[in-house]
């Protein structure tokens, strides 16, 4: 297994669709369908704000974090109207909600994935390590995540990373959209 201070060039593809794939559960009303989801995070990822595992040419997980104010996508207004046309208007509100900000000398965590095949080998765990030495080297604190309410295994993996839970906060106005009702944000100290 490789890993990579950033999304090497020519995995765009592989990474939207392993991001989809993990958030599609709460992204599919305001993102979907699948086929133009993927095509719009291939189009404007921030390959500079994911580390990523490979192994033989294949993406077997990343983690996406904040960088330079966005990440995973660095999509904006143009590119939501590229891909949805029309559509894109009411998407702009429901999706500058989900922004998340960290407190100073926080990182904030934009997810992690791995892909089915490569679940149980120690790859989220070799993602975080190299997550928690890159925050290190560049001056953090902290690292800073939102789980959903539904997504327990991930909340108790979190815990045992040494994250701790800050509170849960409500998308009471998106739970509708999202299909959850709240999210915990959860904070490691480093």
């Amino acid at each position: 297994m490789e890993m990579h201070a950033r999304l090497p060039d020519g995995y765009e593809a592989q990474a939207a669709a392993l991001y989809w794939d993990a958030f599609k559960g709460k992204l599919t009303t305001l993102m979907g369908p699948d086929d133009r989801a993927r095509r719009f995070f291939t189009d404007t990822i921030n390959s500079d704000a994911v580390i990523a595992a490979t192994e033989h040419g294949t993406l077997l997980g990343m983690v996406a974090f904040k960088h330079n104010g966005q990440g995973f996508s660095s999509g904006g207004v143009a590119d939501l109207w590229h891909a949805y046309g029309t559509g894109a208007i009411w998407r702009l509100i429901p999706l500058a909600m989900l922004e998340r900000e960290a407190p100073r000398a926080v990182l904030q965590m934009d997810g992690i994935c791995v892909a089915p095949e490569a679940r149980g080998k120690g790859v989220g765990q070799a993602l975080f390590a190299a997550l928690f030495e890159m925050a290190k080297t560049r001056g953090y604190r902290a690292v800073q995540l939102d789980v959903i309410d539904s997504n327990t295994r991930a909340k108790a993996l979190y815990l045992r990373l040494g994250f701790q839970d800050m509170g849960a906060h409500s998308v009471w106005p998106l739970r509708r959209l999202l299909g959850f009702q709240s999210a915990t944000r959860m904070m490691r100290t480093l």
